[in-house]
């Protein structure tokens, strides 16, 4: 390295050593803040054979969130007032999280199209669980699970009806 260069780096270096403090702290919080709840995630990352939330779960998540978008006016605070078009996974079905209406939120399409693929932070589901105390009806589980029961991953693993055995003819030249 020439003399400049060393002098720069010296000049860094002094410059970060009393600021190092918040730095690593500033660091830290990040990572805090970007935590996913790890006690709600799912136990597997094998993916559900379900894709899509469809006729009685969509119908039941929409109407339990009153037919209103789920997500956050801003930050932490409030709630979006668009009408709820979509149901999401909370924990994205591409990250293992199954296709139960534990795992499924109310999203318009902006909030759906803006979260993508990623998992939220702990402080995303549990805001989103204080939230649906108000408008769950009484009694409603207002938690996010990810993980599928045991009745819910029977009702997967339904054994297939065998096909019909399909009648093989003959290739016959005499016709």
């Amino acid at each position: 390295m020439d003399a400049i260069a060393w002098q720069v780096l010296e000049l860094s270096i002094e410059w970060l050593a009393p600021h190092t403090w918040w730095i690593i702290g500033a660091i830290v919080a990040v990572a805090v803040l970007r935590m996913p709840l790890l006690t709600r995630a799912p136990l597997t990352p094998r993916r559900d054979p379900w894709r899509t939330f469809r006729f009685g779960p969509r119908a039941a998540v929409l109407e339990r969130a009153g037919g209103r978008c789920e997500a956050a006016l801003f930050f932490l605070v409030g709630r979006c007032g668009a009408r709820a078009t979509q149901v999401d996974h909370i924990i994205p079905w591409s990250r293992g999280g199954p296709t139960v209406e534990r795992n499924a939120q109310a999203l318009c399409a902006a909030h759906n199209r803006s979260k993508a693929a990623r998992v939220p932070a702990w402080w995303y589901i549990l805001r989103l669980e204080r939230s649906r105390r108000g408008y769950f009806p009484e009694g409603a589980d207002v938690r996010v699970l990810a993980r599928m029961s045991e009745e819910e991953r029977a009702a997967r693993h339904v054994p297939r009806a065998p096909e019909p055995r399909r009648r093989i003819r003959s290739r016959t030249t005499d016709r």
